[in-house]
């Protein structure tokens, strides 16, 4: 035999062994790969859920908290108003009405620090947290609107 049928010879029989190794793997062996692709997959997709899950959370506290903001601003300015509303009441009356307003105004401030230092952490706090402060910015919504109505008499 020539040089070149042996290396013709050499290479055909390299190529034959090549494609029987990559058809050795089994029906087993590709049914194994396939479920632990499925399981990478299903982790994937949680993390995705995950992912958007804490991006609508994100969402809904910059809502929440945006409009505790303007709740909060709102309610400094009915404090302010009510404080330029009595410059010209004394004694008393004058006394009685600048210690109601300071524990409004307290009560305010307290809440806009509540709302700063939230630390943003878990649902069920987040849930909590959300009825909570709702709860008492309408407390004092309604102590401010009874304020007015009480002294406007």
């Amino acid at each position: 035999m020539n040089k070149y049928t042996k290396i013709v010879t050499f290479v055909f029989a390299l190529a034959s062994m090549a494609m029987f190794m990559g058809c050795s793997q089994t029906s087993e062996q590709k049914l194994a790969d396939a479920k632990a692709n499925v399981v990478d997959l299903k982790q994937d997709v949680k993390v995705a859920v995950a992912d958007q899950t804490e991006a609508a959370r994100q969402v809904e506290w910059l809502n929440f908290k945006s409009n505790a903001e303007i709740k909060i601003i709102s309610n400094d300015k009915a404090i302010a108003d009510y404080k330029v509303s009595m410059t010209g009441t004394n004694g008393k009356r004058r006394a009685n009405y600048n210690k109601k307003i300071d524990a409004l105004e307290l009560k305010n401030k307290e809440l806009k620090a509540k709302l700063l230092n939230y630390p943003e952490s878990g649902k069920s706090s987040w849930e909590q947290f959300k009825n909570e402060f709702n709860h008492d910015m309408d407390e004092l919504g309604s102590a401010l609107k009874d304020f007015a109505v009480n002294n406007e008499k």
